[in-house]
């Protein structure tokens, strides 16, 4: 059966940044293979590039730029140019389903699904408002987003968290059953992203790195809160720690926005700024990846994707988490990773356990690259979504 299937996205896709944009991005060229897709699109915090998904089935259109874009996502909550985009778009393209990523979207699309019919899929990619409260939130703000998120969930057709420790939390702040929800973790390309020794040794060139140093790396957005603290542990409490094991250790941080992270530039963190995921670019995250000895996720905050991990898995490389950092995922602590429950202590002994065992290193990351291609694949997830089409009479 060929649905036609109105994704709205809150940012650009082209190229991915970040977790969310890489998440649909993905769904979106995976559901074109079988269905009618057409994702209206965002240009807020994008880079401008150019369009790279091709197919008969797929159209992309964006929504015209607004002085509330400085509001970031909760610009779309009121922006009458998107929701007059996104009707522009329902009436030509006649959806079976409307699919709202991220929940800034949400409210348009309920808007559409009065006009249209078409039921609401609403991906959560994580929960708002409990996100919020862990940055320490206190103001009038939060209470709105818990009434926004709470009217959403409820309204929606059918909600699909990312894991089981999201449903749950979204189940007793919004007084909703579990079988509203569907769980459908996020994916990789287990193609795009796997270990390459020809990529390590060209990114080590391009960073001028010797054979021999240690390399560990952390991959996020750098504007976004949790990463800013993660970079901030980098910095005073994990890299410290291993230069004095480790002089020649190297930490590669990866990510938009590290032009606001001067304060924590020193010898010894090399910030790469933005590096592209997609085939073809080269040297690309994948390669980064490669390069990296250990990945380090010193995350005390936030909620989300958690690509990060994933992606590191897919390449075979060994992980140093915090728990919340993995939260929701399915990798095993001393098998398939090595977790611990803060960014204290333990979590640099682990480090510097990992940068002197290369035989776990491997065993590790090659445990991990075997539950990636068990579990998390694109196009499985891309499989799951269609289920849950037809559970609502698509």
């Amino acid at each position: 059966m060929t649905r036609r299937i109105l994704i709205l996205s809150p940012c650009d896709l082209f190229p991915p940044v970040h977790g969310s944009s890489t998440a649909i991005y993905h769904t979106v060229q995976c559901l074109a293979e079988r269905n009618q897709v057409f994702a209206l699109l965002s240009k807020l915090y994008s880079q401008r590039g150019e369009v790279d998904l091709f197919s008969p089935n797929l159209t992309i259109r964006y929504g015209p730029e607004s002085p509330l874009d400085r509001l970031g996502y909760k610009g779309l909550l009121v922006n009458p140019l998107y929701y007059g985009a996104a009707w522009r778009a329902a009436r030509a393209f006649r959806p079976d389903v409307i699919q709202a990523e991220l929940l800034w979207t949400a409210p348009v699309a309920l808007w559409l699904r009065r006009r249209t019919g078409a039921p609401v899929v609403l991906m959560q990619e994580n929960v708002e408002y409990q996100k919020f409260v862990r940055f320490g939130m206190t103001s009038p703000f939060l209470k709105l987003i818990k009434w926004l998120e709470g009217w959403a969930c409820r309204a929606a057709d059918r909600v699909v968290a990312l894991s089981e420790v999201d449903r749950e939390a979204m189940c007793e702040l919004y007084h909703l059953p579990p079988d509203h929800f569907r769980l459908i973790p996020h994916g990789v390309d287990p193609h795009l992203f796997d270990y390459r020794p020809d990529g390590a040794a060209m990114v080590r060139e391009k960073l001028a790195l010797d054979e021999e140093a240690p390399v560990l790396t952390f991959v996020g957005k750098l504007d976004y809160l949790p990463n800013v603290r993660a970079v901030e542990f980098i910095a005073e409490r994990i890299a410290p720690a291993i230069w004095s094991r480790y002089p020649s250790a190297r930490f590669v941080i990866i990510g938009q926005g590290a032009e606001g992270l001067a304060r924590y530039r020193r010898d010894g963190l090399i910030f790469t700024g933005f590096v592209d995921a997609r085939a073809g670019r080269r040297p690309n995250l994948s390669d980064y990846l490669s390069a990296s000895d250990v990945v380090v996720v010193p995350l005390d905050s936030g909620s989300g994707t958690r690509l990060k991990i994933v992606e590191a898995a897919a390449n075979a490389r060994a992980v140093v988490s915090t728990r919340i950092g993995a939260e929701g995922q399915d990798f095993v602590d001393g098998e398939e990773i090595l977790l611990t429950d803060a960014v204290d202590e333990a979590f640099v002994d682990a480090v510097l356990r990992l940068l002197g065992d290369a035989e776990l290193r491997e065993r590790l990351g090659r445990a991990a690259r075997r539950k990636v291609l068990a579990q998390y694949s694109w196009q499985a997830q891309a499989y799951k979504m269609e289920q849950v089409y037809q559970e609502l009479g698509v």
